[in-house]
């Protein structure tokens, strides 16, 4: 009888524990070995020390981290793709990035000035979303996997027709949109919150306030 209690107790506990490792819409505050953390910016090849430091100075003033810069890599061969057009699989970057996430680091942010994708699924599905053809390997601005140690951000689509200052400030929000995802957040429904789903469109990047609302920052402070 003890045993049949100990083990009913047992699964129980695991299925609890599953429930809200699992359950993506509830947060789980992400631990890390320093204090406080530290991010590492990776750059891939020709991206720009002063775009760097644009970076590592918005990171450090929002999240308080220790943000430290790695020497730069050439991008890996094994994220290349010719799906649609030549470019990097973000995916692809991510599962690069963690093999070489140094240990003395919490996370790794790749940064890059080349075009990336991914495919987009239709929500809490492994359908790829209608068009098949838009979504099979869809350019994005960045990619962080959510609760996880790294993010990629790319310059490419940042840039167009728009000024030095107004660029920045997108590579700016962008970046600490994706480290926000590494610390555990997903998209907000908040319109003006720096977490808001920027749903395709860098006018949604240009409009937001460039904070977290109340409701984010509470979630990692």
């Amino acid at each position: 009888m003890k045993k049949i209690v100990f083990f009913s107790s047992l699964i129980i506990v695991i299925s609890i524990s599953l429930f809200l490792f699992y359950n993506p819409h509830i947060y789980r505050k992400i631990q890390f070995k320093n204090e406080p953390p530290k991010i590492g910016l990776l750059p891939f090849e020709d991206f720009s020390e002063k775009d760097i430091e644009v970076v590592k100075t918005e990171l450090a003033k929002r999240y308080g981290f220790d943000i430290a810069i790695l020497p730069q890599f050439k991008l890996p061969a094994m994220a290349y793709t010719t799906i649609k057009k030549p470019r990097y699989r973000a995916d692809s970057l991510l599962n690069w990035l963690e093999t070489v996430l140094p240990d003395s680091l919490d996370a790794l942010i790749g940064l890059t000035n080349r075009d990336i994708s991914f495919t987009k699924y239709q929500e809490d599905s492994k359908t790829i979303k209608d068009p098949e053809w838009m979504y099979k390997d869809f350019g994005i601005f960045g990619l962080g996997r959510v609760g996880g140690t790294v993010a990629v951000v790319s310059s490419n689509r940042l840039r167009a027709n728009v000024s030095k200052e107004k660029f920045h400030l997108r590579l700016a929000r962008i970046t600490s949109h994706e480290l926000g995802h590494v610390l555990g957040l997903r998209h907000c429904p908040t319109k003006e919150c720096l977490m808001n789903d920027a749903n395709e469109s860098i006018k949604t990047i240009d409009q937001s306030t460039g904070e977290l609302c109340e409701d984010c920052k509470s979630k990692i402070n």
